[in-house]
């Protein structure tokens, strides 16, 4: 369980630093802006939102890597165990909060363009249901 949680702590700090590339203007891993919105944002616009919203994005995506890395003990927790078994229960309900909304209607009617609507049912929201099972059983584990 530890191995997955760093994987999963490392991709998400990499998937942070991709949205703090993204609120900066990179629009890796497209070729151009309108081409990156309809694979990750999915709603209908040709510009992706404002460079404030990626870095906020960022910040948060950040965080729930630094959750999973004190759930699981790979770094030292300044904040009682209390704190960080609220935050894993958050992150959890984050993460799959996001990862079954995918597969709800009023989602699909609100970001409904493609490659993105795929994307997000085939990798977005499978992920998010995955990282979720992981904060849970850290969570559980750190409850002890």
């Amino acid at each position: 369980m530890i191995a997955a949680a760093a994987f999963e702590a490392v991709l998400l700090a990499a998937i942070a630093a991709l949205h703090v590339a993204w609120g900066f203007g990179a629009v890796w891993p497209c070729v151009g802006e309108a081409a990156l919105v309809t694979v990750v944002v999915g709603y209908r616009s040709e510009r992706m939102p404002p460079p404030v919203q990626c870095f906020i994005a960022a910040g948060a995506i950040l965080a729930a890597a630094v959750v999973i890395a004190l759930l699981a003990g790979l770094v030292r927790s300044p904040l009682p165990s209390s704190l960080v078994v609220l935050l894993g229960l958050g992150a959890t309900m984050v993460f799959a909060g996001r990862g079954v909304a995918g597969y709800v209607p009023a989602w699909r009617a609100r970001f409904p363009r493609q490659p993105f609507a795929r994307l997000d049912r085939s990798v977005y929201s499978p992920l998010c249901l995955v990282i979720a099972l992981t904060c849970a059983r850290l969570t559980l584990v750190r409850l002890g």
